[in-house]
């Protein structure tokens, strides 16, 4: 693979998103659970990894059941201002990633996408502050991965298919950078490379045997990425 499409995850991935973002990401979830569905906070959360758990995305299970609007959940849930109670320029707390980030992304050859489940302010946020902004050809964030008007994010085969088209790339050319077990193991099915960036894994319990690579950092990718055949 001399120019591989690399689609690289965000949260966990190219920053720790479980020690802080996270955590106020998911209160802020709840949050807004228990507000519009009008259960107590208990419930919320309950309902919250419910649907987490069933569609891969909570978002998906209010979307289907209780009919929210899926522009205003994201807009609630991932937002860093004063009516938040996360300042925005708090944000910059709370991203952590590897030192000389943004330079090992720009020495790796071929076009690199941004592949999130998050929503796309927030994840031009993080990149910011993460100093790569301008590492990526594209950010395909949750609003993009529409198909036949269904939301479909991560990791659904339809969405990574037309994202493919999209990029003219056959699925043996591209490659997957995710800390999501799930989700490398569902695109390798089709043929997309994967690589399990493993660091802030704390268990799994999947079969990892169809995995193309694993790392624990980008600095660890750049130095094995040709492994990738």
């Amino acid at each position: 693979m001399r120019h591989p499409l690399w689609l690289f995850d965000l949260d966990n991935t190219l920053h720790n998103a479980s020690d802080a973002i996270f955590p106020y990401i998911n209160q802020a979830m709840t949050s807004y659970v228990a507000r519009r569905l009008n259960v107590d906070p208990a419930s919320a959360s309950e309902i919250r990894n419910k649907y987490w758990r069933q569609y891969g995305a909570t978002l998906l299970g209010l979307v289907k059941h209780h009919g929210i609007d899926p522009h205003e959940f994201l807009f609630e849930t991932h937002r860093f201002d004063e009516q938040s109670g996360a300042h925005l320029e708090d944000l910059s707390d709370l991203v952590r990633g590897e030192r000389g980030l943004r330079q090992i992304l720009n020495r790796l050859p071929g076009r690199k996408i941004l592949l999130t489940n998050a929503p796309y302010a927030y994840a031009r946020k993080v990149t910011k502050e993460l100093g790569i902004q301008g590492c990526f050809d594209a950010i395909e964030a949750i609003e993009d991965m529409e198909v036949h008007q269904q939301w479909r994010p991560k990791p659904d085969h339809l969405m990574i298919r037309k994202l493919l088209r999209k990029y003219h790339c056959a699925p043996q050319n591209a490659v997957l950078v995710d800390d999501t077990l799930g989700h490398l193991l569902e695109y390798s099915k089709i043929g997309i490379k994967t690589v399990w960036f493993k660091r802030h894994v704390r268990t799994y319990t999947h079969n990892r045997a169809s995995l193309c690579l694993e790392v624990q950092s980008i600095h660890q990718l750049f130095n094995s990425w040709q492994k990738l055949r």
